[in-house]
């Protein structure tokens, strides 16, 4: 079951009305309604699936125990977090991991004469599982640093591992912010439902609006790049190419924003508060700051649980390099399990690197105004050249798009080219950033409080608009496939 579902209003009508016609005091019961919703929410793909969240969940929770229990000394404790820790990311590497670990040994193997078949072994890749397997993390690790009491109910840390508004693409949630939540006295208001819609129908119209409308520039164009009189012909320009790349930077943060906002906006209407996920990223002036704009509950995670964990800047400025590097590629290698991801983590890690160098020898910045424009441009150049390996299916494609943008590939003999309304998607993504952070959110904010029925108003008209342009057939979430 996805948002955009025609099943999900009823669902989300069944089980809103279910929760909130309880009695307040029935705290607890108001916990086993979500957790039974977020049963269904997942099983509704593969009832299969419930058995891997289960055990995700057990591990966590039986880690948690002792990796809290402070009547046992630190190296028990410890113990218990690396089992815990290890035990998830064993199941991660085995679902996610074996496929494409086997079939590289394959093709190693036949690369050095060793004829070798592939196995006929295929292991499903559950929805959701990076993102729950993180998650499941979080709450060890959190016990472990004491950032969050022993928790003995299994049920909630199932809630909590497995609540469905950001169960099967996020945000991550930390534990330490989530399960205060729970014990607080949640009261159904207008704000709720006035803040949970405004999120709800921006997500709506980002993901209905724009990106299931970008993306039939974008999939054909990616689909076979290769130009004419190649193996694999294909009639696209170089300008197409150029431009399916910057439309792809388009979709995959209006598909992935607008997701982030949905959930955000599904969970305010039961009371629960998740952090934003995006801080229009597009605007961003060096490659740290778009980590801090992009995704931010995946990167603060890595910086919180891995990159300082490696040792962060603790150990010298090569180690940090060297740490920076390590934790962007195991970052691209979560994202999926091909070398492309693997390509796009490790030059994300380069540029974190090159700027926190740049960033110790101040005379070759430039500040002020000019710097932050050359900022932005490189910037925004390196990120929208770097999503090629993330949308492209192997490294010759990877290629070809690198060589349309520097016109190193030649396409003289292409005849297809791109209609000039794909050029409007970036275009998009800019107006959303200057409106974004022009003040024209505030201003819709207290629009909301002081005249609700013009917002509800807008709302209608805004959702109206998303539904007109809605296709006959919404496409998924991109981030579902991670």
């Amino acid at each position: 079951m996805i948002f955009t579902d025609a099943i999900f209003p009823i669902f989300l009508t069944l089980v809103f009305a279910a929760h909130w016609l309880l009695p307040a005091k029935f705290k607890e019961a108001r916990l086993m309604v979500l957790l039974g919703a977020s049963a269904i929410f997942y099983g509704w793909w593969d009832v299969r699936f419930l058995a891997l969240i289960g055990v995700v969940i057990a591990i966590a929770w039986g880690a948690g125990l002792y990796a809290g229990d402070k009547s046992l000394d630190e190296k028990q404790r410890n113990r218990a977090t690396m089992l815990g820790v290890t035990a998830n990311l064993l199941i991660l590497g085995v679902f996610k991991y074996f496929n494409f670990f086997a079939d590289s040994f394959i093709d190693l193997l036949n690369l050095v004469g060793v004829n070798a078949n592939p196995s006929t072994l295929k292991i499903i890749l559950p929805v959701g599982v990076s993102f729950y397997i993180f998650q499941a993390i979080s709450f060890i690790v959190d016990v472990r640093r004491e950032e969050l009491a022993v928790e003995t109910r299994i049920r909630r840390v199932a809630l909590y591992i497995a609540f469905f508004p950001q169960l099967v693409a996020g945000p991550i949630v930390r534990a330490a912010g989530f399960f205060p939540q729970m014990e607080k006295d949640r009261k159904l208001s207008s704000e709720i439902m006035l803040s949970g819609l405004r999120f709800f129908a921006i997500g709506w119209v980002y993901k209905a609006g724009f990106a299931d409308n970008i993306a039939p520039f974008v999939d054909p164009v990616f689909g076979n790049p290769m130009v004419a009189g190649d193996s694999d012909v294909s009639n696209w320009t170089n300008l197409s190419l150029v431009g399916a790349t910057f439309a792809f930077g388009a979709q995959i943060y209006f598909d992935f924003a607008g997701y982030s906002m949905m959930a955000i906006g599904v969970a305010r209407w039961f009371g629960f508060f998740i952090p934003r996920n995006f801080d229009f990223p597009y605007l961003s002036t060096s490659i740290a700051d778009f980590w801090r704009r992009w995704h931010i509950s995946l990167s603060s995670w890595l910086r919180d649980y891995l990159y300082i964990s490696l040792g962060g800047n603790r150990a010298g400025k090569l180690r940090t390099y060297v740490n920076l590097f390590a934790t962007m590629l195991l970052g691209g290698l979560w994202h999926g399990a091909a070398w492309t991801f693997v390509i796009w983590g490790a030059l994300h890690g380069a540029a974190l690197a090159v700027h926190r160098l740049l960033l110790g020898n101040k005379k070759y910045l430039i500040g002020g105004v000019l710097g932050a424009a050359i900022g932005l441009v490189l910037t925004q150049v390196f990120v929208i050249m770097v999503w090629a390996p993330f949308r492209a299916e192997n490294m010759g494609d990877v290629l070809q798009v690198w060589a349309a943008f520097t016109g190193l590939r030649d396409s003289s003999e292409a005849v297809k080219s791109l209609e000039w309304i794909v050029w409007l998607a970036p275009l998009a993504v800019i107006l959303d950033g200057i409106l974004g952070k022009s003040g024209f959110t505030k201003l819709s904010r207290s629009t909301i409080m002081r005249h609700p029925a013009l917002f509800w108003g807008a709302c209608g008209v805004f959702m109206g608009c998303a539904l007109a342009f809605f296709p006959l057939q919404a496409a998924p979430f991109v981030y579902f496939q991670f």
